[in-house]
């Protein structure tokens, strides 16, 4: 039997995936078949005052022990901004009343050997690569990849780790939540990960998951429906002689959760690969791939019909077609977080924030977490006040002349001391040899900076401008975080070349 901390995701009536806050476990199957607002969202969450996905404040009131479903013992009081969940209920343009909220997690097992590469902000669980980003919300005492990297030391622990979020085309899961259950792997703990099926083998009676070896032979054989290239939800335990994934549990997932055609529908997640151009594409989510189709006249935001393309983040709204493909009427793409600011807000409106004297954009999406010594559960775009020290993480919709700079994530922190402020995006230009750059329009003085490398190494000033100017030369964009004053221009006590997300 699974331990009760490890649970099991299930998808009910129509569906809504994006952004939402709330965590996964194992849960009833409901068939919400009544009227053109029922719905599902799926997604991590944004944001409290009810639960909000996708843009969608649904009502949790009636949400209690015995229609919440996490596998962890957590309750919904335990949900925080950034944990994927589903929730059924119904929708009402912004508003919804959620009947059932599962928790759904990607991976949860022990960090691999290794497990950290900060040069590439990636993280290994479980035999899975992980991304992180600006906007990963890190829980139960680590703050960031660095963190475990320090306490995973020379493969010394292999802290176990419940990771959040939706693989793209390439199998590399994105991750918006990771929180830590131990300090190192305990033996006998259950595990979990979900994913597409590769070298399936029914004589053996195994297959993959990204780089773990699953051996269902104790269920005797494998379950209807299940080949390669299908999505399936895995739990078990690890085999000590060779760390394979016992598979006491291996359960195919239906991303459309069954829906009925003319079901509303929110979807988030990656493309997998365009199936028709400017006609169809496979989307990718947390729950597995379904099929979205839309026409010329479709809206997209965030970019044009040709950004589509494998690998991309797009979030799709639509009705539900016979067969389970979504129609979408209107799509949103939502670029790569490469963008960070870390300051007092200077002017606050209803769409949008000023940092460092840029105005950034907020929409339905945008995430908020309240981590002040306030600590307002449900902390939103309205709560903030000219002089709050947020830090913002965002993306650069490049389709506005200038670039527009849109929030996903928005996090009220404690106070920041006047030369702690951080600065982080593309390198607009730099002196050759420096030691000045622009970032996001800014001059940021490094005179007196000290330089470091995507993995903390330190750098000469010679050595770090090299690096810009290599870049530069192969056209390539380089992500560089400053941290110094908040003023233009900026004076910098630190200058760090970040990796660059490109999804």
């Amino acid at each position: 039997m699974m331990k009760n901390r490890k649970g099991v995701a299930v998808l009910l009536g129509v569906l809504a995936l994006g952004p939402i806050l709330a965590m996964t476990s194992c849960g009833p199957t409901v068939d919400l078949t009544g009227g053109n607002t029922g719905g599902t969202g799926v997604g991590p969450v944004t944001g409290f005052g009810s639960v909000i996905v996708n843009g969608v404040k649904y009502d949790d009131t009636g949400i209690d022990n015995t229609n919440f479903f996490d596998g962890h013992g957590r309750t919904k009081a335990n949900l925080m901004a950034g944990m994927m969940v589903a929730i059924s209920g119904t929708i009402n343009g912004a508003s919804g009343t959620a009947d059932n909220i599962t928790v759904l997690r990607h991976v949860d097992g022990p960090m691999d050997d290794n497990g950290v590469d900060l040069a590439t902000s990636g993280l290994k669980v479980l035999g899975q690569d992980i991304l992180v980003d600006t906007s990963t919300v890190f829980d139960n005492v680590i703050t960031s990849l660095a963190d475990l990297r320090t306490l995973q030391g020379a493969n010394v622990n292999h802290p176990e780790l419940e990771v959040h979020g939706s693989a793209d085309n390439n199998g590399v899961i994105h991750a918006p939540f990771i929180h830590k259950w131990t300090d190192d792997h305990v033996v006998g703990d259950n595990v979990q990960v979900r994913g597409k099926v590769t070298g399936l083998d029914t004589a053996a009676k195994t297959f993959s998951i990204g780089r773990k070896t699953v051996d269902y032979s104790a269920l005797g054989s494998i379950p209807a429906g299940v080949d390669n290239g299908s999505f399936v939800d895995a739990k078990g335990t690890l085999r000590a002689m060779d760390n394979a994934l016992i598979a006491e549990s291996v359960k195919p997932e239906d991303a459309t959760g069954g829906q009925p055609s003319g079901s509303r529908a929110e979807v988030v997640g990656y493309v997998n690969r365009v199936v028709t151009p400017n006609a169809s594409f496979e989307l990718i989510g947390s729950n597995g791939i379904q099929t979205v189709t839309w026409t010329g006249t479709t809206p997209i935001t965030g970019g044009t019909g040709a950004d589509i393309r494998a690998g991309v983040k797009v979030e799709a709204e639509g009705t539900r077609k016979v067969g389970g493909a979504l129609a979408a009427t209107k799509i949103e793409i939502r670029w790569a977080n490469n963008v960070r600011m870390e300051s007092k807000a200077t002017s606050v409106t209803a769409v949008s924030l000023t940092v460092f004297g840029k105005t950034v954009k907020v929409n339905a999406l945008t995430q908020y977490k309240d981590s002040s010594s306030i600590n307002l559960r449900t902390f939103g775009q309205a709560n903030i006040l000219v002089g709050d020290s947020l830090e913002v993480s965002a993306f650069l919709d490049n389709t506005t002349v200038p670039a527009s700079i849109v929030a996903t994530r928005v996090e009220r922190i404690g106070a920041l001391a006047a030369d702690r402020r951080i600065l982080q995006g593309p390198v607009d230009s730099f002196l050759p040899g420096g030691p000045d750059l622009f970032i996001l329009g800014i001059d940021v003085l490094g005179g007196t900076a000290v330089f470091l490398s995507t993995d903390e190494t330190p750098l000469t000033q010679a050595q770090f401008f090299q690096v810009l100017a290599d870049n530069q030369a192969a056209g390539k964009t380089t992500i560089v975080k400053a941290r110094g004053t908040d003023s233009n221009p900026m004076s910098a006590n630190e200058l760090q070349i970040e990796p660059t997300i490109d999804n």
